[in-house]
This record gives structure tokens, sequence and C-alpha cells, in this order.
């Protein structure tokens, strides 16, 4: 197993000895051969309150920094924080992960990631070498390292859930497409060092284990209407590979030549396609997907198992483009084996419909339901009742979104309406309920919530003036148990743009109002002022320069419910230059 490792590594060193030297040949000697990036940023808070305690520093101040160096493909980062007396900075020469590339040749170094697909290799952090050769319709990569670092016990807090031994990683993967038709096969195994630890408690559960997964991959298109994507992983996992092997305790190999199962061995398969239709108007996707329980590859970090997915994902687009109709929805469901106490079944589905007639006009409306219903079942026993199936827990969640958009006005006033509405329902029901669905209702779920949310805007912008002014009024409603509050209020805003737009200032004010059963509890002032200048210089070359100021200042007033009163004034001053 070590020998196939170390074959692999070799391949990606001696591909690094030359791509090290080289790196991006094609840069040599021209002007892009180094090029050199950064910025320095600069901001400021002040800050004040009064009739509450100060719920932040009065004054803070932040200082940061970046250079980047990138020498034909090599990126050297140099970067520095500095706040109120606290300062971090990063060496420009402690490369963490190296990339050279030259035309279709890629390489990774250093601690570094790849990705060969979701059922393998997915994107784990390793410290080692991998290559990546995609020559006109070839694919080819290959991947050594360290996985994890060997972690020993800690004596002195005796949590044994952080021991590790540690793990390395090999893997390959070669693929070839063409004119829409691709196939991949991919390799991929890792072995914990036993040996690793100085020190094993006698009670953990925390052993050296072993994994080997073979991965097919392929996607086609069939008679040009239809595109046919699969992938068939197995895992074969061996979870102590100290325990002693036992030819007759041992499951059959899955895996010959590639994996030597002992007792503690097991296989496991994934697998998920998609079949997708298209034809002019109408579109449409089936989706499956099904993982076995307890699959595992030790190229991924969190892996979700023992579950099931049916998805169909229709689309529909009329009036040449004008009206586009979607829908995606889907079942899901677990203990695939019916071995565990608990089976829980979901359904999730949503639509949207997007209707713009014109450019004067636009509609958008979009519905999602979301359900899920967990069964408990009651284990068998003739001298004993069990109650457990009392324990049936229903949930549902359902929303609904529509806004319309109305753009009007000439050349020199562009005006814009905007209304937009949002509903959602929320609840749950446990108990000895039956199942109530895929779909669900709202009368199977008690004490549920609602909320409303609905906004209506109006925009102005004069062309000439470069004068914008923004009115809004927007409510919530929120309907809980014995609760029922509202909050509503108008906004205002006015900006304007100087000297050519370099020099751009706002001003605002919104108005909040909290009604709790029909009782008002809150009123808050807000007023805002901002300016943004970024001037243009000469010789671009030299950089560029931003200069921000903003301010908020906030009134809480006083009632009878809420005697307290406050004042609240927080302001930013910011400096950016980048080159």
């Amino acid at each position: 197993m070590k020998y196939r490792g170390y074959k692999i590594f070799i391949i990606c060193f001696l591909a690094f000895t030359t791509l090290c030297v080289a790196q991006d040949l094609d840069k040599i000697g021209k002007k892009d051969m180094l090029k050199v990036t950064g910025g320095l940023n600069y901001s400021s808070v002040f800050y004040n309150a009064k009739g509450i305690q100060n719920r932040r520093q009065p004054f803070t101040y932040f200082l940061n920094g970046n250079i980047t160096a990138n020498v034909i493909g090599i990126t050297l980062p140099f970067t520095f924080n500095y706040s109120n007396n606290q300062v971090n900075y990063t060496q420009p020469y402690n490369i963490q992960s190296f990339n050279p590339t030259y035309k279709w040749v890629k390489g990774y170094a250093g601690i570094t990631s790849m990705n060969f697909s979701q059922y393998t290799m997915a994107n784990h952090i390793f410290a080692g070498g991998g290559i990546e050769l995609s020559p006109k319709n070839f694919k080819i990569a290959a991947m050594y390292g360290r996985l994890k670092k060997a972690t020993e016990f800690d004596f002195e807090n005796s949590p044994d859930i952080n021991i590790s031994y540690k793990r390395v990683g090999w893997g390959g993967l070669f693929g070839y497409g063409k004119n829409g038709n691709d196939i991949k096969i991919i390799y991929f195994s890792a072995k914990d060092d036993s040996k690793s630890l100085t020190f094993v408690p006698i009670n953990t559960n925390i052993t050296p284990m072993e994994n080997t997964v073979v991965s097919l991959v392929g996607k086609t298109k069939l008679f040009k209407l239809f595109t046919l994507d699969a992938e068939y992983a197995l895992s074969g996992l061996t979870r102590n590979i100290t325990s002693p092997a036992d030819l007759n305790s041992a499951p059959k190999n899955q895996l010959p030549l590639i994996f030597n199962p002992n007792s503690t061995s097991q296989f496991f398969s994934a697998y998920k396609g998609s079949l997708g239709y298209r034809y002019k108007i109408l579109g449409i996707n089936f989706n499956y997907e099904r993982i076995e329980p307890e699959y595992k590859t030790l190229g991924a970090y969190y892996f979700n198992n023992d579950l099931e997915n049916f998805t169909i994902a229709p689309s529909l687009t009329l009036f040449k483009g004008k009206l586009n109709l979607s829908l995606n929805t889907g079942v899901q469901r677990n203990n695939l084996k019916n071995d565990k106490l608990n089976t829980t079944s979901r359904w999730v589905g949503s639509t949207n419909i997007n209707y713009a007639p014109n450019q004067q006009w636009n509609l958008n409306c979009s519905y999602s339901n979301f359900s899920s219903y967990t069964k408990q079942r009651p284990q068998e026993d003739p001298f004993y009742k069990n109650t457990l199936d009392t324990l049936n827990f229903y949930q549902l969640t359902q929303s609904s979104m529509i806004s319309v958009t109305r753009n009007f006005g000439n050349n020199s006033i562009k005006q814009n309406l905007m209304l937009s509405a949002n509903y959602q329902i929320t609840g749950q029901n446990q108990g000895a309920i039956n199942n109530p669905g895929l779909f669900g209702t709202t009368s199977d779920i008690k004490l549920p919530s609602k909320i409303i949310n609905a906004n209506l805007g109006h925009n102005m912008m004069f062309s000439k003036s470069k004068t914008a002014v923004t009115t809004a009024f927007n409510i919530n409603n929120s309907v809980l148990t014995n609760f029922n509050t509202i909050y509503l209020g108008p906004n205002l805003n006015l900006s304007q743009a100087f000297l050519k737009s370099v020099l751009k200032m706002s001003i605002g004010t919104s108005y909040n109002q909290v009604l709790t059963n029909g009782i008002k509890t809150n009123e808050v002032f807000n007023h805002r002022l901002s300016a943004n200048y970024a001037p243009k210089l000469n010789n671009e070359k030299i950089g560029k320069f931003n200069f921000t100021l903003s301010a908020t200042y906030l009134q809480k007033l006083q009632n009878q419910i809420n005697s307290s009163a406050f004042n609240e004034f927080t302001g930013n001053i910011g400096l950016n230059y980048n080159f």
C-alpha cells in the first residue's frame, strides 16, 4: 500500500521539479513577469451614547495593509493589521500553498487541497503535493500527502476525543471528454499510521483506520435533447487496522488487489444520476441520489449518509422569454435498511414565476414549502406496551413572496416604483399524530407563527443634476403565541453627486414605531449621513485613493410603556489606497 503512494509522490515530485524552475515560462522576459499589488486601509470609529451605558469603546481605529508580489506565477503575500495596540502580520515567504502553472499543467505543493469528486477526495486539506494535467481532451490528476497530524493524548484534561493518528492519503484521476461526452475513473486511498502515537488509552474508541474508494463518473448527450450524468462510488473502510486478520469473519472483498479487509472492514456504495431534457421552451431534470448507511470516505471532513433523494425540476419559457416558470421539488428519506428507531421523510418544493412584458413592468412571485415527519418506531415487547409512538414529530414551513416593479419617467427624470410583500408561516406538532403526507397542511400544526412583511418604495433620479430621492414605507407584522407585534414607519433618503461624480454624498432619516398587542411600545428615529470621495489621478499607475465619511444618530423616544429614552452617535472615517 505504501509502495503505491510513493510511486504517485515520485510522479508529483518530478513534475514539481520542472515546474518550480519554470513556472509560467510564457511570462519570462515580458513586462508582466513581475506584478506587485497591495493596499493600505485606515478607519476609525467614534462613539458616544447619552441615556444608556456605552455599548462600545468611545474611540477605536484600525490599520491594515497588504502587499502581494507575483513572480511568473508564484504568489508571495504579506499582510498586517493594527488596532489599538494589537499587531499581527504574516511573513511573505512562509508559503503555505504553492500552485505553479504552465499551459495545461498545474501543480499543488505545501498545505493545499484538491477535489476529485463528492464521494472520494472532496477538498480535504493535505500537506504534500499534487498535479493536474489537461492536454486536449484528457484530464489526469494525482496527489500524495498527509491528511492529519498525529495528536497525542492529553494527560491533564484526559479528552480522548482529540486523539488523532497520522493519516496519509494518495489518489489519482483519469478522464477523457469530447463533444459533451465525459468519463472519469477515480482512485483514492488513505491509511493511519498505527505507530504514530506514543500512548493510546485502553478504553478509547479512536482506532487507526484505512480506506480505499473507487468511483466511475460519466456524462453524455442523447439525441441532442437529453443529458445524462451519473456517478457510482464504492468505499472499503477498515475501522481498526490493528485488528488481527480473520478470513472467516472478514467480509467478501469487493475491491480485490487494491484493498485488504479484516474483521472490522465494511463496504459501502453511493450513487447519483441526473437526466435532463431541453427543447425550445421546455426543460426538465430528474435527479436521484442514494448513499448507503455509514458510507464514509477519509477524503472528506463530513459526509451525509443513510439517505435517498428524488427531485424533479421542470421549467417553461413562454412569450419569447418574457414569462419564465420553474419548479423544484423533491423527497428525501432516511433509514434505508429499516433498522433504526426513527424514520424521517422530508418534502421540499419551490416554484418561481417571472414575467417581464416590457422594460416598464416586472413581476416576480415565488412559493416554497418544507415539511418533515419523523416517526418513532416502538420496540416490540410482548410484556410491555411501548408508548414511544406518541413522540412522532411534524414540522412545516411555508413562505411566499411577490414583487412588482414599475419603471417610468423620461430622460430628465427617471422614476421607479416597487411593491414587495412576504408571507411565512411555521409550526410543528408532536405526539400521537399520523403522517400528514408529503405536502402537509397548516391544520396539522399547533401554535403556528406567522410573519407578514411589506415594503413600498419610490425612487426619483434627476439625470442632469445627478440627484436621487428615495422614499419608502415598510410594515412588519409578527403573530406569535399571545403576541401580535407590528413594526412600521417611513424612510427618506437624498443623494447628490459633485465634481463630476468624484464626490458623492447622501443624507437620510427613518422612523419606526412598534405596537405590541395594539399598544405603542417603542419609537425610534435613525438619521444617517455619508460621503465618498474618490479622486481620479493623472497617472493611474500610482494607484487609487478613496476617502469615506459616515455618521449615524439614533434617537429612542420616551413613551408610557417604556420610560427610558436615549441618544446614540456613531461616526466612521476611512481612508483607502490601492495600487
